[in-house]
């Protein structure tokens, strides 16, 4: 057996569990590891499936040899990074293992927390050509008395930063960040470094920063001594009490942020509740099965003004598995899931399900919602995939019910032929409306789109106040806090002062406002707080417990 036959044979053996699998399991890893792994195109598959045995281990030492495998491949790893031949170090560009490297234009954020936090590995490489010229940017960084550096000729933005930050500065990264922070506002901050378009170098080396070696908190190790979980009852799994988050420490939480940004960085990958979160902002439940998944939510300033968005990572035996977020609003929450690769021979479906019963529970959601983008539209690999069938069998439907009628006689074909594969055609026709999943029986209760929501501020704004911001901000609070009897709000904690004043445009503009009873007008201002508290778990819940609120927002709507 050739060296690829062995690490294919492991890969067609990892996702069975059993005693009868058990003995060819092991038997299939020892043959890997006497393999030369001096080639990349083995490395890579075999890294992957052994991450997959320690996600899913069969027993304490099928475990113990994965992890020790794992090493040699980053060793390895290692080797091939340093090999004078560029195309055996290109075949780990772009992998995210260790030893690799990594090239992107990575957000403000990021580039600052790579900074701050694993500054040894990350460093700019170049500038996109249709990107802002760095001295032009910088002069609203530097000091006027460095004109003339801002004016001399350069032949690239590196020879740029190594001039000005001199030859006992550190990095040309850590320079620039320096520099940025400097500015007073950080959306302007954020829009200069996006507009530089800058390509910044990241190597995790033996870190973890790596997929090799990213891991979440420290968790008891469930071992699967019988098959996986593949055939997954939505029903019997949602609505089993979630447990109490995980008391954490700030260095706990501040690890938790770092795995995710580095999981996603390593894929060269953002989202924002992940890029934008603090330590603070991060939550982690363990739900049995080794599963556990972690929460990060965006500070009051940077949250959405009505609804909002949470990012969620997803562990397995404390290995990275997945990733996505939740856009939850009164009872309607918009999910998206990306399995990452090397697990979607897992329980997937079964780690979705943790998903839903975790926003369910946390939210009060009654349907969920999954926008064709997840399952194909614009999206070639969810097409090809048949990520609409991962979604339907859990019980998702098409809200257009023509194509939910074409997808169920689709599904028909596919269960009574096995080789039958539903034609691309079909399959685009299918991502032409949301998958929507109603888990109660009662009709759907219609919701405010938090979008229209907003367009209606904007023409109220236009409307009363002919297009003056800061008028119509002014008088919105003026009102609002003589309706909800708010005399001083200097003593509130600042999210909570920073989502009174965002909402109270949208509250001024429900007319009968001051006709509301002594209770409704105090939980309307607590809900306002809530929106700007640490977490925004209690602001939905009481927008849910307002009916009155709700009933307002639907008569904005319907003056719109």
């Amino acid at each position: 057996m050739t060296d690829t036959e062995s690490v294919e044979r492991l890969h067609a053996l990892i996702n069975r569990f059993g005693s009868e699998w058990t003995a060819r399991k092991s038997a299939s890893l020892e043959r890997c590891a006497a393999v030369c792994l001096d080639d990349a195109r083995i490395l890579l598959p075999y890294h992957d499936a052994l991450l997959f045995m320690i996600a899913y281990p069969e027993n304490p030492p099928l475990l113990a040899r994965a992890e020790s495998e794992l090493r040699r491949v980053a060793e390895a790893a290692h080797r091939l990074s340093e090999s004078r031949n560029a195309r055996v170090r290109r075949r780990l560009f772009g992998t995210g293992i260790a030893w690799s490297e990594q090239l992107h234009a990575f957000s403000y954020n990021i580039a600052a927390w790579l900074e701050h936090a694993h500054s040894e590995n990350a460093e700019i490489d170049s500038a996109g050509e249709n990107g802002q010229s760095l001295q032009s940017v910088l002069k609203s960084c530097l000091p006027p008395i460095e004109a003339e550096l801002l004016e001399t000729e350069f032949a690239d933005v590196n020879e740029l930063l190594d001039e000005a930050k001199g030859p006992a500065g550190g990095s040309r990264l850590g320079w620039l960040v320096e520099q940025f922070d400097r500015l007073p506002s950080p959306e302007i901050r954020n829009q200069l470094f996006e507009s530089l378009q800058l390509y910044i170098a990241v190597s995790p080396r033996d870190g973890p920063l790596s997929r090799t070696f990213a891991r979440g908190l420290p968790t008891p190790v469930f071992f699967h001594s019988s098959e996986l979980l593949r055939n997954v009852t939505l029903s019997e799994v949602i609505d089993e009490p979630v447990p109490a988050s995980r008391r954490m420490s700030s260095c706990d939480r501040f690890a938790l942020l770092d795995t995710a940004r580095g999981a996603l960085a390593m894929l060269g990958r953002e989202t924002d509740p992940i890029t934008e979160a603090t330590p603070h902002g991060v939550e982690y439940c363990e739900l049995g099965r080794g599963v556990a998944i972690a929460l990060y939510s965006m500070p009051p300033e940077r949250r959405f003004p009505i609804d909002t968005q949470l990012g969620f990572v997803l562990f397995k035996n404390a290995v990275p598995v997945a990733y996505g977020g939740g856009w939850p609003f009164l009872e309607q929450c918009k999910i998206g899931i990306n399995v990452l690769a090397p697990f979607r021979g897992g329980e997937s479906a079964y780690l979705f399900c943790q998903v839903l019963r975790v926003f369910r529970q946390r939210f009060d959601v009654e349907r969920f919602v999954v926008e064709p983008y997840q399952f194909g539209a614009g999206n070639r690999e969810g097409l090809l995939s048949g990520a609409y069938w991962f979604y339907y069998r859990l019980g998702f439907r098409s809200a257009v019910p023509s194509l939910a009628a074409l997808a169920d006689a689709e599904f028909e074909r596919l269960g009574s032929n096995k080789t039958y594969r539903s034609p691309l055609a079909v399959m685009r026709r299918l991502t032409r409306c949301d998958l929507e999943l109603h888990l109660s029986r009662d009709e759907a209760t219609p919701w405010p789109d938090p979008a229209l929501l907003s367009l209606a501020a904007t023409e109220w704004i236009g409307r009363a106040f002919a297009g003056d911001r800061t008028a119509a901000a002014a008088a919105a609070l003026q009102r609002v806090r003589a309706v909800l009897g708010v005399d001083d709000d200097a003593t509130w904690p600042p999210g909570e002062r920073y989502s009174f004043r965002v909402l109270s445009v949208l509250v001024a503009m429900i007319a009968d406002l001051d006709r509301w009873s002594a209770r409704e007008r105090g939980d309307c201002l607590a809900l306002m707080r809530a929106k700007g508290a640490r977490h925004e778990t209690r602001y939905f819940k009481l927008i849910r417990r307002h009916p009155r609120f709700r009933d307002a927002l639907a008569r904005i709507l319907e003056c719109f």
